[in-house]
């Protein structure tokens, strides 16, 4: 008997069919029409045990028992026999994993790890380096925004997250370099260390195993003014300064609205404009710029209509093909210095121009308040080209690495998330940056790991796009699952007696060129798109937190709607 774990990417209808690290091979489990609990899984026995991620199990077994299976080496890979072996560890001590970088990719390896199946021996140490003492769920910083998050419900502290797990512990500090004796090109020995990181306060820390999940940081393209006039929007402090101003634009009394910049209509740029015009209402115009020719270039378009729908609704401008050619303080206006400290809720900070680029070179500029940059950026690992490490990286900056997500000419360094580039291009030119790519990575790269501590083949990795989601203000949101539509449905529907219907209910049928697009819109999409990151969150405790929290605003907003109803 045995006790299978999945990913809920591989659950559809009664039957399980997946290529992920769960399976250990491309299997598919069949449930025959009986629900989960008839499942039986044939090809393989999977070190995973039951953790948050779980969404179903097969028949039962006992922890001792799956532990001696894997100590006598009863790990089944008939699918994987052509697969490189890990490089194994025959030292005494435990092995010692050091993971750069917390974000989704670097935190969500570590709570996978911990949730393996060890032998008793080789139950390794992990250390979680990251440069900030909090973790930040970056999908939730529109909440930050229209309050429907706490900060510490977006971004709780490593210290409070690590506590539970008795392997992983939490250094802060930001890597300075990173020295590896690790290399397929010489010999190397298994009880040899695989490397040493040194921190900026010149602490060292040495590691059998090295994950490399640094994440990405801002592009300014070396526009002029962007750097220092701009607001990112790409972490926890990014957020809390966007905030702090729309405070201060809210407490202003009185006057003309205040303008307001947001540079990229990709999913962050369109997200933001849309939370921020909600939350200001009339006191700000709100503009959007595209450097393309729309919004959401290449994204489905049941997420395109949804989004024109709601920046309609908030009289959100958008500028299309329009580049940003620099961004400067009015000069009319009191520089930034007399600003900050001449500051008052009836003296608004220094005024902003952005001037942009149309087609026909027609220059244009854009007086604003407060410029919200979300038009791109790059991997950190290529904007801190200054750290020494001994790694190859593409054009992009991302460091090279092989379908397993081992970096390249490496044994013992693997890397995940945005600072991850396959050699083979055509498998990961795709892949878009998001937190979806970096859950999915976590579990191959920590089976990855656990597969070559213990001298067992390694998973290639395979990307399962699961749909798109988008907040579209406080309550509304658009949600896109990858489910098959004809054409001739979508149009027989949409042009027929149940088209209203479909409306009122927020549902639209927008396939793309791939012939899939079930698009969810409105406060029902909303609400999937809370409940998927709530499932989402870290920890089991930390989704018993947050979840109590969201169900207590939920009936206080509840309450309000309901009084007034009865008021009018």
């Amino acid at each position: 008997m045995w006790k299978l774990t999945l990913p809920s990417y591989c659950l559809t209808a009664n039957r399980l069919a997946c290529h992920t690290p769960s399976t250990a091979a491309q299997t598919t489990v069949s449930c025959a029409g009986q629900g989960l609990g008839h499942c039986r899984p044939s090809q393989f026995r999977s070190p995973f045990s039951s953790s948050a991620q779980t969404t179903g199990r097969a028949g039962s077994g006992t922890r001792n028992s799956q532990l001696a299976k894997m100590g006598r080496g009863g790990v089944a890979f008939a699918s994987y026999a052509g697969q490189p072996l890990g490089a194994g560890f025959e030292g005494s001590s435990s092995p010692r994993i050091c993971i750069l970088g917390g974000g989704f990719g670097g935190l969500y390896t570590a709570v996978r790890l911990e949730s393996l199946m060890w032998p008793h021996s080789r139950r390794p140490q992990i250390t979680l380096i990251d440069q900030n003492e909090q973790f930040v769920f970056k999908p939730l910083l529109y909440e930050l925004i229209n309050g429907g998050a706490t900060p510490e419900e977006v971004a709780p502290m490593f210290a409070d997250l690590l506590a539970p797990m008795n392997s992983t512990s939490f250094v802060q500090g930001s890597v300075h370099s990173v020295h590896s004796d690790d290399s397929t090109n010489g010999a190397h020995s298994s009880n040899s260390s695989g490397g040493t990181i040194t921190l900026a306060d010149g602490q060292r820390l040495q590691y059998d195993w090295l994950v490399l999940a640094l994440g990405s940081s801002t592009s300014f393209f070396g526009i002029p003014g962007v750097k220092e006039l701009a607001l990112p929007f790409n972490d926890f402090k990014d957020a809390m300064k966007v905030l702090k101003r729309v405070e201060e634009i809210e407490a202003r009394s009185g006057g003309e609205p205040a303008g307001v910049v947001v540079v990229g209509a990709g999913y962050a740029g369109v997200e933001l404009a849309t939370t921020v015009a909600e939350r200001l209402g009339r006191r700000a115009a709100v503009q959007l710029v595209s450097a393309g020719g729309d919004i959401l270039e290449g994204m489905p378009p049941g997420q395109i209509k949804a989004a024109r729908s709601m920046l309609q609704d908030l009289r959100i401008t958008t500028v299309t093909n329009a580049m940003v050619s620099s961004i400067c303080e009015d000069q009319q206006q009191p520089s930034s210095a007399e600003a900050s400290t001449s500051y008052s809720p009836a003296s608004p900070p220094a005024k902003q121009q952005v001037h942009v680029k149309l087609p026909g070179n027609i220059k244009k500029t854009i007086p604003a308040d407060m410029v919200l940059w979300t038009a791109g950026s790059s991997p950190a690992s290529h904007a801190a080209r200054n750290l020494k490490l001994p790694f190859e990286t593409n054009q992009k900056g991302a460091l090279l690495t092989d379908r397993n997500l081992r970096v390249l000419k490496q044994q013992r360094v693997f890397a995940l998330g945005d600072v991850a580039g396959s050699e083979i291009e055509a498998e990961t030119a795709h892949l878009p940056p998001t937190a979806q790519v970096a859950f999915q990575q976590a579990d191959y790269v920590a089976w990855n790991l656990w597969s070559a501590i213990n001298s067992r083949p390694l998973l290639p990795f395979k990307y399962q796009h699961l749909g798109d989601m988008m907040s579209l203000g406080r309550v509304n949101g658009a949600v896109t699952l990858p489910l098959p539509v004809s054409q001739q449905l979508a149009s027989g529907l949409q042009s027929g007696p149940l088209s209203s219907l479909l409306g009122a209910a927020g549902i639209s049928l927008q396939p793309d060129e791939t012939g899939k697009g079930l698009t969810l819109q409105g406060p029902l999409a909303g609400f999937l798109r809370r409940a998927a990151y709530l499932y989402r969150q870290p920890t089991d405790q930390h989704k018993l937190r947050v979840g109590r929290d969201w169900l207590q605003q939920a009936a206080e907003e509840a309450q309000r709607m309901l009084s007034g109803s009865r008021q009018n």
